[in-house]
């Protein structure tokens, strides 16, 4: 007697399945924690810089966050596959950062901006596979780049309100370090909906004990070269507080009838609406002709729009439209590196593998960060910075293009 295969999930299934109270609960912590720790940002360059802070001390700041960030990254994918339940290593994860992050407004000097920073992507790290993994399991895997996107538009859409948020707030007379402090309650926001929202799924943890070369060696060979290739260009891929400091300083003429700081806060605000926009749609685009392609031309534009900062003209249009091409790159990098990481690794090893996939870009940032800071205190213009990030961007658009063994696009019902 035959056995009838089981049946393949169509569109229509998929679409029902896919928007679900996990989806949806993670997708609102995205917002809230942006909403919380961009509200920060905006304005960190310049709260550093009346701290006596310059672009060297903001990038060696933002890398030593960023590298913290990846060995806790890590942590939190080992963790991820050896704890019985993952949601709370997600919502105290994004309660910590929310804590690191309004502690800032405390601080009098650079070294403690430095430790309350350390603090929130720690958390924000920690939570990171977990929070992944959730969604992985959450979704059906023919609309993994759909709810992956969705995320990353909660995540961008709080990156838009955040800064949008601290206009306002500067504009009524607020300082910044009382700004900070009124970010704890999205944040806090963040927390309770991973807390009453997701429904996570049973699962058996593993017991083996931890060792980074079986945890690689267990994720694929595919996965690995994909890896390098993320590590790579995580290199080349600075923070975007480097972005509003250039921003800052370069804007001496009006745009949108505002100067300086404010001016830098308006592009960023920008750059995030247009990642908001676009997440869902490149998450879609992605589940049709497949993740790594949309990963490859997100590298490209990245690599692109990044010299152009190193070369053009520091205008107010020039800066417009490369904010706006560099809010498309990182949608389409964050969406798109997920969801084909989510196709190469074995399902009882995707905690790990999440892990050291955040982890690589947690690596990439603290290199390009430190490297873009401490180049441009060196050469003022920072046109050495841009450019060897730029350089470090188109080399891992070119290992993940040409990557071997892997596939190329989603698996088609036959």
């Amino acid at each position: 007697m035959v056995t009838p295969a089981p049946p393949i999930p169509d569109a229509a299934s998929a679409t029902r399945g896919w928007l679900n109270r996990t989806t949806l609960g993670i997708s609102l912590a995205s917002l809230f924690s942006d909403i919380s720790h961009e509200l920060a940002t905006a304005v960190l360059p310049a709260f550093l810089v009346s701290l006596g802070a310059g672009p060297a001390a903001l990038g060696w700041i933002e890398g030593s966050a960023d590298g913290l960030s990846a060995v806790a990254k890590l942590w939190g994918g080992v963790a991820a596959d050896r704890v019985r339940r993952r949601k709370p290593l997600a919502s105290v994860g994004y309660l910590v950062t929310a804590v690191g992050t309004a502690g800032i407004g405390l601080c009098t000097a650079a070294w403690q901006v430095l430790f309350c920073r350390v603090a929130a992507w720690i958390g924000r790290g920690s939570r990171s596979p977990a929070r992944d993994v959730l969604m992985a399991e959450g979704a059906p895997k023919e609309a993994h780049g759909r709810a992956f996107g969705m995320e990353r538009a909660g995540d961008a859409a709080g990156a838009v309100m955040g800064p949008l948020l601290a206009m306002l707030l500067l504009a009524r007379g607020m300082e910044p370090r009382h700004l900070m402090l009124v970010s704890l309650l999205p944040g806090s926001l963040a927390f309770l909906s991973i807390a009453w929202l997701v429904a996570e799924r049973t699962h058996v943890p593993r017991r083996d004990s931890f060792s980074l070369r079986a945890e690689l060696a267990g994720t694929g060979r595919p996965f690995r070269r994909y890896l390098v290739g993320i590590l790579v260009f995580g290199a080349g891929d600075f923070s975007r507080t480097l972005l509003i400091l250039y921003a800052t300083q370069h804007i001496t003429g009006t745009l949108f009838s505002l100067r300086g700081a404010a001016a830098a806060v308006a592009l960023y605000v920008l750059h995030n609406a247009v990642s908001a926009g676009a997440a869902l749609p490149i998450g879609a685009f992605a589940d049709r002709v497949g993740h790594r392609r949309v990963i490859v031309g997100g590298y490209v534009l990245a690599a692109v729009t990044t010299m152009a900062f190193a070369l053009a003209p520091p205008t107010p249009y020039w800066l417009l439209l490369l904010f706006v091409c560099s809010g498309v790159y990182i949608a389409s990098e964050e969406v798109a590196e997920k969801s084909y990481a989510a196709t190469l690794l074995p399902a009882d090893r995707r905690g790990a593998g999440m892990g050291l996939l955040a982890a690589a870009n947690g690596v990439g940032d603290t290199v390009s960060s430190a490297l873009v800071g401490s180049l441009w205190a060196l050469a003022p213009d920072a046109a050495w910075g841009f450019g060897a990030a730029a350089a470090l961007q188109a080399l891992g658009a070119l290992m993940i293009a040409f990557m071997a063994h892997a596939p190329t696009r989603p698996a088609r019902p036959s």
